[in-house]
């Protein structure tokens, strides 16, 4: 049996369930996400797990400097692929007072620097080299 991992998942949203297959399946029919071995685990010890508490001394490193946003989405799209977890800093702010749509990068703010945490700071370089050769 095998199960869809994607917390996104559109089986859960139609029918609030963690959606199986059975071995032959490859992808989910619901989000067309890869689907992993094993049963499904209950949505109830999911979103537990999702909700942990924040680890208040988490050290986050900085792992790229995106310098316009077809690679700033290049880079997100890997590290989700990844499992990795990360921060874009400034991203939001790159269009302020629309500087953002004038430019590639705000002089005022910079450029976004994605951080991940220290733990993951290896993989994730490895995996952004790969793609972005």
């Amino acid at each position: 049996m095998k199960h869809c991992p994607n917390p996104e998942c559109g089986g859960i949203a139609k029918f609030n369930i963690i959606s199986e297959f059975n071995d032959s399946a490859a992808a989910c029919s619901d989000c067309g996400g890869r689907l992993i071995q094993g049963p499904a685990p209950r949505l109830e010890d999911r979103i537990r797990e999702s909700s942990a508490a924040p680890e208040p001394d988490l050290e986050l490193v900085p792992v790229f400097i995106a310098q316009n946003e077809p690679e700033l989405l290049v880079v997100e799209s890997v590290l989700k692929q990844g499992g990795i977890p990360y921060l874009a800093k400034g991203e939001l702010i790159q269009d302020l007072f629309g500087f953002g749509q004038m430019v590639v990068v705000n002089p005022v703010t910079g450029p976004v620097e994605i951080h991940v945490r220290m733990d993951d700071a290896e993989t994730a370089r490895e995996l952004l080299a790969e793609s972005l050769e």
